[in-house]
């Protein structure tokens, strides 16, 4: 994700700054931390009503490690405007969430969520009609180098097969390996899309059934496609197995919810 202001991180408790730091090593961010838990590296503050007001008007993005009610309270009488408010994250001190709470589709605080959820493999909570209404998720796995033209046509391709328009994906995932494949990045944005890097961990899990590819091989886990669409998704039942298409390996799972 591409920032243009520092990200602000704040942490009320000693057992937040764990994910607090493998956040900041990933953004570029700022850890604001409370005075009693010394901790190095970080800004101290003593009044967190005080650090929310500074950090709301002087940076674009906000972490907020702790209760969500707490954030709420905190920055009550801040927001003016979705176009000119900050993003808000919140996430919680055990690491399962990234609620995008503040300025989500405008202020990209979903996107924020998103890559957040790429790091510590938590999961993003989205609320914004026009992205939590969808309910298609794409799993893609690819070769190295692949370009944005090969990863375009593909999706195309694939959601085409699959009778559903490429903008009916909620979200696209894979796996951390191609957190840096350019040509992924630049086609996921370029289709104006949703991604989620998933953490090797998040395919370990022993209850999965996964079918064995050529990525046992290399990556040391089961899949990549298919498996990434349902790790990311909510009761999925696939619409397009594993479908090959130049070099990109793409699964469809539609989320059947209530």
């Amino acid at each position: 994700m591409d920032l243009d202001n520092k990200v602000a991180i704040i942490v009320i408790r000693e057992n937040g700054y764990k994910i607090a730091n493998r956040i900041s090593h990933k953004l570029n961010s700022v850890i604001f931390i409370k005075k009693e838990t010394e901790i190095d590296g970080a800004q101290y503050f003593s009044d967190l009503k005080t650090v929310f007001k500074k950090v709301f008007f002087e940076y674009r993005y906000i972490v907020a490690i702790m209760a969500q009610g707490i954030v709420s309270r905190m920055i009550s009488g801040l927001p003016k405007n979705k176009h000119t408010d900050p993003a808000v994250v919140v996430v919680d001190e055990k690491g399962r969430y990234a609620i995008s709470m503040l300025s989500g589709h405008e202020g990209k605080a979903n996107k924020l969520a998103f890559s957040i959820s790429s790091i510590i493999g938590c999961e993003p909570i989205i609320t914004t009609a026009t992205e939590a209404n969808k309910t298609y998720v794409a799993g893609i796995g690819c070769r190295k180098n692949i370009t944005k033209k090969q990863v375009e046509e593909a999706l195309n391709k694939a959601t085409s097969l699959a009778n559903i328009n490429i903008d009916d994906l909620r979200l696209v995932a894979t796996c951390w390996h191609k957190e840096n494949e350019e040509g992924l990045i630049d086609a996921i944005e370029k289709l104006n899309l949703n991604m989620r890097f998933l953490p090797k961990f998040l395919y370990e899990n022993e209850l999965y059934n996964f079918k064995e590819t050529a990525a046992s091989k290399y990556l040391n886990i089961k899949n990549v496609a298919e498996a990434s669409a349902l790790i990311a998704s909510k009761n999925p039942k696939f619409i397009l197995r594993k479908t090959v298409f130049d070099g990109v390996t793409v699964s469809i799972v539609k989320e059947e919810l209530p």
